[in-house]
């Protein structure tokens, strides 16, 4: 599984291209043609998870992190405890 950490110096850059590597900026295209990246696109912190040309799961917050990002990440992965 690949990680990519993306850091723009505001929200608003979330949607500008530049302020994504290289490699990650299929995964901002995909998002931003979403329902969240429709709606909510410069909420931070932003958590998604790509796979197959596809965003599985997008949630914002720490808490979305824990609640729902880690544990599809274990289901994805086959790594649940």
């Amino acid at each position: 599984m690949d990680y990519q950490v993306v850091h723009p110096a505001n929200a608003d850059l979330v949607m500008v291209e530049g302020s994504w590597p290289a490699q990650a900026r299929p995964i901002r295209a995909a998002f931003l043609e979403s329902e969240d990246g429709k709606k909510s696109p410069n909420a931070t912190p932003r958590f998604i998870l790509f796979q197959d040309g596809k965003i599985v799961l997008t949630v914002t917050g720490n808490g979305g992190w824990k609640d729902k990002m880690w544990p599809k990440i274990q289901e994805v992965t086959a790594t649940k405890a």
